[in-house]
């Protein structure tokens, strides 16, 4: 007997209802990462009743829990194991994991690597010596294509008609460094492409610096980006020759893991030009 399908009316309910779900944990998953049930019925723009029903059903599937001091609900330890398979299947972060660890070994810096999907980049994986634990990025955290040498890495060799798109409205300034205008963009990115690295001159943050290379797989199309990031007083000019060896050097080891066959040419390490 072929099942009964809900009508059209009764469909619109169900994904309604399911994505109001997603939605209350994506909100549930931004700092301070536990909220009152008026303050998740304000984020969903529904009253508190349909609310409630919401967090009812993520209750009892064990994706939140709800504090019996301050009745906050917050994400709970079954959507960890959910996330992380993201990580479990994605060939960049099962090729970079060894490389980013080596990598933060050798410069003694932070080590990064972040991965383009859907028009988005963000963290997979981040590693670096005890005294730089306030460098660590949120894995899962979106990165400001404009504002980071990751994102720079990536961009230069997007589409073009992602530039324009990215382009498209005003662009967050972080710090006086960041690159806004268009033209100073794809001068940038001219720079980028010319030598193989990236490098964030404080851009995201004062007295931050970072150098960063693209990732590419066996189609040769750019698919992530690696980095390496220290405070400027330590990420000097005169330095930074040394460490974009070392992250051409790891990227290109990440790239040929995924298949990636590279030139003869782009076997070397690029030299730095500022």
């Amino acid at each position: 007997m072929a099942p009964v399908l809900p009508g059209p009316a009764r469909r619109r309910d169900i994904m309604s209802s399911s994505l109001r779900c997603m939605a209350a944990l994506e909100k549930l998953a931004r700092s301070p990462y536990g909220y009152t049930l008026s303050e998740i019925a304000a984020a969903l723009e529904v009253n508190l009743t349909t609310t409630h029903r919401v967090l009812s059903t993520l209750l009892e599937s064990g994706f939140i829990a709800q504090d019996r001091r301050d009745r906050k609900y917050r994400i709970a330890a079954k959507l960890l194991w959910v996330g992380t398979a993201y990580l479990r299947r994605s060939s960049v972060y099962l090729a970079s994991f060894a490389v980013i660890e080596d990598l933060a070994s050798r410069s003694q810096m932070m080590a990064h690597v972040a991965a383009w999907e859907d028009n988005e980049l963000f963290y997979l994986h981040a590693a670096g010596p005890p005294d730089s634990l306030n460098l660590f990025s949120q894995i899962g955290e979106r990165i400001a294509m404009h504002g980071t040498g990751l994102g720079k890495a990536v961009l230069a060799w997007r589409p073009e008609e992602e530039f324009h798109r990215l382009f498209a409205a005003p662009l967050e300034r972080y710090t006086e460094h960041t690159i806004t205008e268009p033209g100073r963009m794809k001068l940038e990115l001219q720079r980028i492409r010319k030598h193989g690295y990236a490098i964030d001159q404080e851009e995201s943050g004062l007295g931050m610096r970072c150098v960063a290379a693209p990732v590419r797989d066996h189609s040769g199309s750019v698919v992530a980006a690696i980095s390496i990031s220290a405070p400027a007083i330590e990420l000097k000019d005169r330095n930074i020759p040394k460490y974009v060896r070392h992250v051409l050097e790891a990227s290109l080891r990440i790239s040929v893991q995924l298949g990636y066959r590279p030139s003869s040419g782009s076997l070397a390490a690029g030299r730095y030009r500022k």
